[in-house]
């Protein structure tokens, strides 16, 4: 196909430098800003006046120009557009917007890829304009978008899907424990150091990496997500390291990690019998096994309760952090441990459920990448 350079076919409006002064919790327009880009969605407001040529609406298309270069519409109606946040849209008639969508993701993987960095990497104008993309006859941009459109769509109803079952999870949370702000049932309050046979925190320096995979994995705030401690994306130690690493204790299977800092709150439980250990910013917590479930206290961390003390207690005017003494001082409601080994059964049976609603959508994206390397060659 024709290689066009993407500067000859798009307008591209680069987000204003506003007083952080005038952000706030409710004020006069949304304002877009990195963070918000992927959810399309923001919850700071602008307050005052913007001048017209740095409002988005709806369906525009926004891109980060910080960090990770990520692509999205925008859902969240009419806002103000902040700086490293950019607006494409297509000019001339001869780019079709949904195929310059589902463009976007590889020309800016390809830039992320090449571009330089100390500490984050940043996406500029010029990159943009420059890159070259292939520009096939209008009709078949439409007719490769509607293909993508279309397995986008069974993507976007798996993570739909996904959603529910976890929402289902603190729903069941709810139902059988109240709420734990107010405690509703009257459960007694304990100290988490009272709850826990061990609490550890992290080596506070950063642990020299392997060259090459290992079978010592170091655990990242990055890799605490969602319930989770997920081990596909991390770095290698050697077994020196690992125990120099792990004097304190080594993690197993079934202890709970909290995310310190970057950012505070994120839970996990180690679902392997990996060698792994805790990078910085992280606790560990090992329930008593006659008094807490791992399952109860992860969805405690997770409840508004125990992110109403981490609020109180975290540090920084910036980046918010916990203190250690306050890692080993949180406040928990403890129900009866029969009733929370119902619910950690309950959690598990739901947990095999979430298992494979993620594995159909792993497929789903492979095939939704095949799909676009495929119609960027022509070959679609």
């Amino acid at each position: 196909m024709k290689q066009v350079p993407l500067g000859e076919l798009i307008e591209i409006t680069q987000g204003f430098a506003f007083d952080s002064t005038l952000f706030g919790d409710s004020g006069d327009l949304p304002l877009v800003r990195i963070r918000d880009v992927v959810p399309g969605r923001s919850t700071t407001f602008l307050r005052g006046g913007c001048d017209p040529r740095y409002l988005v609406g709806d369906g525009d298309i926004l891109i980060g120009m910080d960090g990770e270069f990520n692509r999205a519409r925008w859902q969240g109606g009419t806002a103000a557009l902040n700086q490293r946040v950019c607006r494409v849209k297509p000019i001339n008639g001869h780019l079709d917007e949904a195929y310059l969508f589902h463009l976007l993701p590889a020309e800016l993987k390809r830039i992320e890829d090449e571009t330089p960095f100390v500490t984050v990497k940043h996406l500029s104008a010029r990159q943009l304009r420059s890159a070259l993309i292939p520009l096939p006859p209008l009709e078949d941009q439409r007719r490769i978008a509607a293909i993508l459109d279309e397995a986008d769509a069974l993507r976007a109803k798996r993570r739909a899907a996904l959603a529910q079952l976890d929402e289902m999870a603190r729903a069941i949370f709810v139902e059988m424990f109240g709420d734990l702000s107010s405690n509703s049932k009257g459960w007694p309050s304990v100290s988490i150091n009272d709850a826990c046979e061990l609490i550890v925190d992290c080596v506070n320096r950063t642990a020299p990496l392997a060259e090459a995979p290992t079978d010592f994995k170091m655990i990242r705030t990055t890799n605490v997500r969602n319930g989770t401690v997920q081990l596909e994306n991390v770095r290698y130690v050697s077994e020196e390291t690992f125990q120099r690493w792990n004097r304190r204790a080594t993690p197993r299977k079934g202890d709970v990690i909290l995310t310190r800092e970057a950012p505070v709150g994120e839970a996990g439980i180690i679902e392997t019998d990996d060698n792994v250990f805790l990078g910085q910013r992280l606790m560990l917590y090992r329930p008593l096994s006659t008094r807490m479930s791992a399952e109860f206290l992860l969805r405690s961390f997770m409840d508004p309760f125990c992110k109403e003390q981490f609020d109180a207690q975290g540090s920084g005017s910036t980046v918010k952090h916990l203190p250690l003494p306050a890692c080993r001082s949180f406040k928990l409601r403890l129900p009866p441990f029969e009733l929370q080994k119902v619910y950690s059964k309950r959690m598990r049976e739901l947990k095999a459920q979430q298992d494979r609603a993620a594995r159909c959508r792993s497929n789903l994206d492979s095939l939704f990448a095949s799909l676009q390397h495929r119609a960027f060659r022509g070959e679609l």
